[in-house]
């Protein structure tokens, strides 16, 4: 399931993830790590989980 699929929300917080991704150094560096990187996953990430809740209601 896409982004997109899961709604608005969850898709924001994947175009945040990839936008920064892209524009970050440690991001695009395999074994580096970015705290905010791995924070917007995080967010995106619940904002999933909660979308997936909310359809299996």
């Amino acid at each position: 399931m896409t982004a997109s699929l899961l709604g608005p929300a969850a898709a924001n917080e994947w175009r945040a993830a990839l936008e920064h991704a892209a524009g970050c150094l440690a991001c695009r560096t395999p074994g580096a790590m970015c705290e905010t990187g791995e924070q917007l996953l995080r967010t995106y990430e619940e904002a999933t989980r909660k979308a997936r809740a909310e359809q299996d209601v």
